[in-house]
């Protein structure tokens, strides 16, 4: 069962340990995305191999913390989370995946550990997400939230009827997603120079929100080549797609290993 690391006062996001492979040589940390937590990931932990322990963001307003206020400044969350990974250094090197609104704060994040002056990760990987220097994002979300229940659905998948007629149920469960749509309106991204590490992107073939071309805008952002990888299915491709995400992942892991032990 996953289980904190530490105790987290109110307000205070953590990571939860989806797997406990102290023996692993590689943590990686994932950010959930838009209204969800920890949960996202579980099912990944079949399908990672045993050199990599996994680690998930948890948010309040969500799962365990669902009590607390969720948090819309998204510079603080990625200040915050780059503040938990020092704390939770245990001197093996970590990778960093994000989904969705995750994959813009997993891009954030590293930056706050470099502005940190602290060990960044080894590989940065980014899904269902374009670069947010440029005005794709603001504007298409913008254009989702004003849509109306149909495009809402693209991407956080269909609104069970049973939420629609139960309003106490649709606040619970939407507001962290609102919250998170939120956040992403308020990025601003800051001149920095280019991330220098391996850049892994991915995406789905029919994302009706973000299609696989405006991926490739990650390129400007990185002082290395980036090609995104393209997988069947719709914005929530990872539910999907886990046992070739996932090994595409481990690839890309293994590649990062190497380029981080070279000369």
């Amino acid at each position: 069962m996953a289980s904190p690391i530490g105790h987290s006062p109110p307000g205070r996001l953590s990571l939860v340990a989806i797997t406990r492979r102290p023996a692993a040589a590689l943590r990686l940390v994932c950010v959930p995305p838009a209204g969800l937590g920890p949960g996202f990931y579980r099912t990944w932990a079949e399908h990672l191999p045993e050199t990599v322990d996994l680690f998930a963001l948890q948010l309040p307003g969500r799962g365990a913390l669902a009590e607390q206020l969720c948090l819309t400044d998204p510079h603080q969350v990625a200040d915050r989370l780059a503040e938990v990974i020092q704390e939770a250094d245990d001197r093996r090197p970590f990778a960093l995946f994000g989904h969705c609104v995750g994959a813009l704060l997993a891009y954030a994040t590293a930056r706050a550990l470099r502005r940190r002056h602290h060990c960044g990760p080894l590989l940065l990987a980014l899904s269902a997400w374009p670069a947010p220097h440029l005005d794709a994002p603001i504007a298409q979300l913008a254009r989702v939230m004003l849509a109306g229940r149909a495009r809402l659905a693209d991407l956080y998948g269909p609104i069970p009827e049973e939420l629609l007629a139960d309003p106490r149920a649709m606040a619970t469960a939407y507001t962290p997603f609102l919250a998170d749509m939120l956040m992403a309106l308020q990025y601003r991204q800051y001149d920095e120079p280019p991330l220098d590490l391996p850049l892994s992107v991915y995406g789905a073939r029919d994302d009706a929100v973000f299609p696989p071309e405006c991926l490739r805008t990650w390129s400007d952002l990185s002082a290395q080549p980036v090609t995104p990888r393209i997988f069947p299915g719709s914005h929530a491709y990872p539910r999907d797609q886990a046992r070739e995400l996932t090994d595409r992942l481990g690839k890309d892991l293994v590649a990062a290993r190497r380029y981080a032990t070279q000369p």
